[in-house]
């Protein structure tokens, strides 16, 4: 259950980097950025240790990140 919804959230997490990607960020947005993808980087080891309740709770964190940075 876990695993393919935090798939799912990073898939999407990715889509919505995608659209602020060479768009000109403040620091804030920048720094938003970087949580995300640290977030994701370690959702990504814990699913690879076998965590998969910790990988989806990061997954999930920087998927609520992204929603936030890429609202009008």
């Amino acid at each position: 259950m876990h695993q393919r919804s935090t798939e799912e959230l990073t898939a999407a997490t990715g889509e919505n980097l995608k659209k602020v990607e060479g768009r000109q960020l403040n620091p804030n947005q920048q720094e938003m950025v970087n949580q995300i993808k640290q977030f994701m980087e370690q959702s990504k080891t814990a699913v690879a240790a076998g965590d998969l309740e910790r990988g989806h709770n990061l997954a999930l964190k920087a998927h609520l990140l992204s929603d936030e940075l890429v609202k009008p």
